[in-house]
């Protein structure tokens, strides 16, 4: 294991007990360690993008996070699911597993495995979290974890980027309309 992988590890457990005094302790610490969680690994995808000194990769994290935040927010306003302990119509999908997964999604298809991996158990125990806490359902967080590797996988494996698509007015004589042109 290299000295990389080491201090993603050691980062994403330092973070986490620094933020876990106790998780013996039920309810609102669970909650409170998944929130911090939901944002350690997008912050530490990024850390390792940057130190790799790779722009390119961390450009893809940055679009892949956008594409997903507004897919997410864009399903909870269509659905309007209300959340198992009734506090709200936003449950479906789950935000945080949405966010945590997108960070996890995109060390994966970047870097291998040996990133993705502990960043997926993170995102499984933020998962759990949103789930114990009744925030969410089991299918909100499949949701949000399905939706973030879809949307990760089409950026950083496919290439789709709004860097590759133009829309242009268009008008001609009496005609008005748009032009888009997508580069696959």
């Amino acid at each position: 294991m290299n000295n990389m992988v080491r201090f993603f590890l050691f980062s994403l457990t330092f973070l986490f007990f620094l933020t876990t005094p106790n998780l013996v302790r039920a309810g609102g610490q669970l909650t409170h360690t998944g929130d911090i969680a939901e944002i350690t690994v997008p912050l530490t995808a990024g850390v390792i993008s940057l130190w790799k000194d790779d722009t390119e990769g961390f450009y893809q994290l940055v679009e892949g996070a956008l594409y997903t935040a507004a897919a997410t927010h864009t399903l909870k306003a269509l659905t309007h699911e209300r959340r198992p302990n009734g506090s709200g119509f936003d449950s479906f999908p789950s935000g945080h597993v949405s966010a945590v997964t997108q960070g996890a999604a995109y060390l994966h298809f970047r870097y291998g495995l040996e990133y993705g991996l502990p960043a997926y158990g993170v995102a499984a125990f933020v998962a759990h979290s949103r789930v114990e806490s009744h925030k969410h359902s089991w299918y909100d967080v499949g949701a949000g974890a399905v939706l973030a590797i879809g949307i990760q996988y089409a950026v950083t494996e496919m290439g789709y980027s709004l860097t590759q698509v133009s829309v242009l007015p268009y008008t001609h004589d009496d005609e008005v309309g748009i032009i888009a042109h997508v580069r696959f």
